[in-house]
């Protein structure tokens, strides 16, 4: 049970509809805490889900700070997880974590039991969310949408805290979000993997 197989294969079944989706991106190893964690899949569409992939080659020794990151960020977080890890996982995930569970084997195929159904995370951080934004983009939030002028020579931390000043996450998580959808050509041409 590889990480990039069972990928693929969640792509492929799972995701299939997101592919066929215009409006959604998908994107495979999104970073996270400018760059500390990984989200093995994020899903950008009318919200930002997350997918965490332990496979039975896995060990759970950094999921604590995996759903630290994810829980700081997306709308909705989902672990794809073998069934080996299920029982400690559970321990470890808040209850609106969303749960799917590998099936199968590499002969007759693998498939994904949808264990547990992710609900809305109302704890999103700010500033976390701020971090997916690169830094032009942080200043054009803040002059266009807050209607302040930014003192010049602000540096990415500074301008992350006057974003957590004039927002709260439930105002700047749909803002951010279309920032990240409408940057020309990034992450694009990601495809149904076979």
């Amino acid at each position: 049970m590889r990480d990039h197989i069972i990928r693929a294969i969640f792509h492929q079944t799972v995701l299939s509809k997101e592919h066929l989706d215009d409006n959604t991106i998908v994107i495979d190893e999104l970073g996270l805490q400018n760059g500390l964690v990984r989200a093995d899949i994020a899903v950008l569409n009318g919200c930002m889900v997350g997918y965490e992939i332990k496979t039975q080659n896995d060990n759970l020794n950094r999921l604590p700070a995996q759903v630290a990151a994810y829980s700081a960020i997306f709308d909705k977080a989902y672990i794809i997880v073998a069934a080996k890890h299920l029982t400690k996982a559970l321990t470890i995930l808040p209850e609106w974590w969303g749960v799917y569970v590998i099936t199968g084997d590499e002969n007759a195929g693998y498939a994904f039991e949808d264990y547990r159904i992710a609900s809305r995370n109302d704890q999103r951080d700010i500033i976390s969310i701020a971090r997916l934004l690169w830094k032009d983009e942080v200043n054009e939030i803040l002059i266009c949408h807050s209607g302040k002028s930014i003192p010049k020579g602000r540096n990415k931390q500074q301008l992350y805290e006057l974003v957590a000043e004039r927002y709260t996450s439930e105002q700047f998580g749909p803002i951010a979000l279309a920032y990240i959808k409408q940057r020309s050509g990034w992450r694009k041409g990601h495809s149904l993997l076979s």
